[in-house]
C-alpha cells in the first residue's frame, strides 16, 4: 500500500521500512530507561563470524556471503559495486560480544540516559571491496559447489545502469536457457524468477550500495579499554586486527559449508566439476559471440568474411560488460 494511510506518508525521510521500524524500536527502549538501565547497539551490516563458533560461520543470506553463495552457484556473475567505498561489515560474534558486555555494563550505572553503542568497522578497520576484488574469483574456484549450475565468475560494475545492461547478457539470457533445460528435464525453473528479484532489490538498495556512511564508535572503543585481559579475550569486541582478505578466505568457505551445505569431503568434486563447467562456458560464449556476428552479418547485408572484425568489437564488449 503507498497512499495517503501506507508506508509512503509513513516513512516521510526514511529510505525503507527496515530503517524506519529500528527507529521505533529505539523511541521504545527508550520510554523504560526510568525503569531500568538502558543501552542500544547499533549494529552495521552483520556478516559471517570471524572466530566464533568457528571462523566464516554464517547462517544469513543478507550482504556479502549472500553474494558469494549465489556467485559460487554460477548464478550471480556481475555486481554493483563502489570498490573504493568504505562498506560497513561486522563480524556477528563480535556483535554478540559487544551485546553481552553491553549488558553487563549498563546494569551497574544508576544513569537514566540511554547508553548508545555503534558496533561498526568504518571508521576503526574500514573494508573496501578494491581490497579483495583481484581474489574474489579465487576464493569461487578454489572453494567451488559440487551444486553450481555455471562456471563461477564474479565482475563488480561501477554502477548500477551498467550492471542491468550487463545483467540482460550473463544474468537472463543464461537463465532463461538453463530455465528452459531444466523445464524440459522436468526441474522447477528458478534462474528466470530469482534474476528477476535480484534486480527488483537492487532497484530499492541504489542509495546504499553507492553511498559510504562512516559510523564513530567512541562508546565501544572506551568500554573495550575497561574490560580486563581476560575479557578481552573471551568477549572480543575489538576489530582493529582483524585482516579482511584473510577474513573473506573464511568466509568463503562458511558460504560453501553453510549456507550451501556442502561438506568438506565433497571439495574433490566439486573442483572436478569446476573444469567441466569451465569448458561449457567457453563453448557456450563462443557459441553466443558467433551467432551474434552471423546475425549481424546479415542485418547488414555483408558477407561474414566481410563482417570478421565484428568478433574482437564484440569480445571488448562482453569484457567491459
Amino acid at each position: 500500500v503507498t497512499g495517503p494511510t501506507g508506508p509512503t506518508r509513513l516513512l516521510k525521510n526514511h529510505p525503507n521500512t527496515y530503517t524506519f521500524t529500528k527507529h521505533l524500536a529505539e523511541h521504545e527502549v527508550n520510554k523504560l530507561t526510568h525503569i531500568v538501565p538502558c543501552g542500544i547497539v547499533r549494529p552495521s551490516m552483520i556478516t559471517g563470524a570471524w572466530k566464533e563458533p568457528v571462523p566464516g560461520w554464517t547462517i544469513s543470506k543478507n550482504g556479502p556471503q549472500g553474494f558469494l553463495m549465489g556467485a559460487a552457484k554460477g548464478v550471480i556473475r556481475r555486481l554493483p559495486i563502489g570498490l573504493d567505498l568504505v562498506y560497513d561489515y561486522i563480524p556477528v560474534d563480535i556483535v554478540v560480544n559487544q551485546i553481552l558486555v553491553t549488558g553487563y555494563h549498563i546494569s551497574d550505572k544508576s544513569s537514566s540516559k540511554i547508553s548508545i553503542y555503534h558496533c561498526t568497522s568504518s571508521t576503526c578497520n574500514p573494508f573496501r571491496w578494491a581490497s579483495v576484488k583481484d581474489q574474489v574469483n579465487d576464493y569461487l574456484h578454489k572453494y567451488p559447489l559440487k551444486s553450481a549450475v555455471w562456471y563461477p565468475h564474479l565482475k563488480f560494475l561501477s554502477s548500477l545502469k551498467l550492471y542491468k545492461l550487463s545483467a540482460v547478457l550473463v544474468h537472463f539470457i543464461p537463465a532463461y536457457f538453463l530455465d528452459l533445460t531444466t523445464k524440459i528435464f522436468g526441474g522447477r525453473p528458478i534462474l528466470v524468477r530469482l534474476h528477476t528479484n535480484v534486480w527488483e532489490s537492487l532497484n530499492r538498495l541504489e542509495k546504499f550500495i553507492f553511498s559510504e556512511w562512516k559510523f564513530n564508535n567512541p562508546n565501544v572503543q572506551e568500554l573495550c579499554q575497561q574490560l580486563s585481559a581476560e575479557d578481552k579475550q573471551l568477549f572480543n569486541i575489538d576489530i582493529k586486527s582483524l585482516q579482511w582478505p584473510d577474513y573473506f578466505i573464511h568466509l568463503a568457505q562458511g558460504v560453501r559449508r553453510y549456507l550451501n551445505n556442502e561438506h568438506p569431503k565433497t571439495l574433490p568434486a566439486a573442483r572436478k566439476k569446476n573444469s567441466i563447467l569451465f569448458v561449457v562456458d567457453m563453448i557456450f560464449k563462443i557459441f553466443l559471440l558467433t551467432s551474434i556476428w552471423m546475425l549481424t552479418s546479415k542485418l547488414l547485408g555483408i558477407s561474414t568474411t566481410s563482417s570478421i572484425l565484428i568478433i574482437p568489437i564484440l569480445y571488448l564488449i562482453f569484457r567491459l560488460l
